[in-house]
């Protein structure tokens, strides 16, 4: 890519943006110094796919960002709850969501229809609640986003921003 710029500005054409990139070599395109814009597609959601490919890479060291907010609709089962986040909620090409709620963490999750997932009972073995939130991180971030119209940006508990998500606008 160097060379490749370097002939275009012999060349006499002016190359003020180099841009490129991908979750998986954001370290090595920044320290290569050739890139003066970085386009590191997926990095900024670390989905549950790239967390559990990237592992212990320094690339895995951003944190999950995309988080599918569901709601527990049913709780009258021993081992499991129902949450209103099923097929329809998130891309199934990859890994099933995780919980990142940390009382629900270490529950698995699983697919139970279009609209319903299924977690499992958090091990405190406290009552859980009708409405209570369970967040989760997307199994896969791309085919994820094109499901929703909005971003919510949250930060703690509060709603600090919504922003359309244009291709899925212009796509209605």
């Amino acid at each position: 890519l160097r060379a490749a710029v370097d002939a275009v500005r012999a060349a006499g054409h002016a190359v003020d943006r180099v841009t490129g990139g991908g979750t998986g070599s954001f370290a090595a395109d920044v320290a290569d110094g050739v890139l003066t814009e970085v386009q590191p597609g997926s990095y900024v959601f670390m989905d549950v796919d790239y967390r559990a490919a990237l592992g212990d890479d320094p690339d895995g060291a951003f944190a999950t960002s995309l988080l599918v907010a569901a709601s527990v609709i049913s709780a009258n089962r021993s081992a499991w709850v129902t949450v209103d986040a099923g097929l329809k909620a998130f891309a199934t090409d990859g890994p099933v969501p995780r919980a990142v709620t940390p009382r629900f963490a270490a529950s698995p999750y699983f697919w139970f229809g279009d609209e319903h997932g299924g977690v499992a009972r958090p091990t405190d073995g406290g009552a859980v609640a009708l409405g209570e939130r369970v967040d989760f991180a997307v199994p896969h971030c791309d085919p994820t986003v094109d499901r929703y119209n909005d971003y919510v940006f949250v930060r703690g508990d509060t709603v600090v921003d919504v922003v359309p998500i244009e291709a899925a606008r212009a796509s209605q």
